[in-house]
C-alpha cells in the first residue's frame, strides 16, 4: 500500500493582528513553517487586509476579503445607540448569493404548474432554511436581494399556473401577498424576509 509523503493543500485561515507590522511578521513566520512542511501560502489568496471602519480610518489598498462564503468589509449599519456608522462585519458574499440564486433558477419552479403552492414550499424550504440559518447570523439584511429573487420566481410560477394571472405580474404579486398573509409560515424565508428587509 502506498502512502503520500506530503500534503499538497491546507485549509484556509484568517489571522487577526493589531498592526500591519505584526501581520507582516506572522505572514513571514507562516511561510517559513509551511515550507518546512513542504507547503506554501497561496500566492494570490494570502493578503494583508486592513479592517477599515469607524474606528480604523487609515487609507489602505485592501479593505475587504472573502472567507467561508462571507465577505468581511465595512458596512454602514445602525449601532446600539441608534446612529448609522461604518462597522467591519461579515455579510453574505456576492458569489454565495449568486450561487444560491442560480440553484433556485435551475429548479425551474415556473414549469411545475401541476403542483400546489404547498408542494413548491416543500421543495424549496430545506434549501432556504439552510442558507438563511448560515448567512442570517451576521448582517441578515444583506440577503434581501436574494430572497426577493425567490419571490420573483414564485410570482412567475403563479402567472404560469393560473389563467387569470397570465400576463398580469402585479395581479400575481397581489395574489402572492394574500397567500403570505394567510399562511406566513408556508415558506421558510417569509417571516425572516419581512422582519429585516
Amino acid at each position: 500500500m502506498k502512502y503520500l509523503s506530503s500534503i499538497l493543500y491546507a485549509d484556509d485561515g484568517v489571522v487577526h493582528c493589531k498592526t500591519k507590522e505584526a501581520a507582516l511578521y506572522i505572514k513571514e513566520c507562516l511561510a517559513k513553517r509551511f515550507a518546512e512542511c513542504k507547503l506554501e501560502l497561496h500566492p494570490t489568496k494570502t493578503r494583508i487586509v486592513y479592517c477599515k471602519d469607524k474606528d480604523r480610518t487609515k487609507d489602505e489598498d485592501v479593505t475587504e476579503f472573502d472567507f467561508l462564503g462571507y465577505t468581511f468589509k465595512a458596512v454602514h449599519i445602525m449601532c446600539k445607540d441608534g446612529k448609522m456608522r461604518s462597522n467591519f462585519i461579515a455579510s453574505v458574499s456576492k458569489v454565495s448569493a449568486k450561487t444560491f440564486r442560480d440553484k433556485i433558477k435551475s429548479l425551474e419552479i415556473h414549469k411545475r404548474t401541476g403542483c400546489k403552492i404547498d408542494i413548491i414550499a416543500e421543495i424549496l424550504n430545506p434549501m432556504r432554511r439552510g442558507w438563511i440559518n448560515y448567512f442570517g447570523k451576521f448582517n441578515p439584511s444583506a440577503m434581501k436581494y436574494t430572497l426577493q429573487c425567490i419571490e420573483r420566481r414564485l410570482v412567475k410560477w403563479a402567472m404560469c399556473k393560473y389563467k387569470n394571472l397570465r400576463g398580469h405580474r402585479r395581479r400575481a404579486e397581489k395574489w402572492l401577498t394574500s397567500v403570505r398573509k394567510r399562511e406566513p409560515r408556508l415558506f421558510a424565508h417569509w417571516s425572516k424576509m419581512y422582519s429585516y428587509c
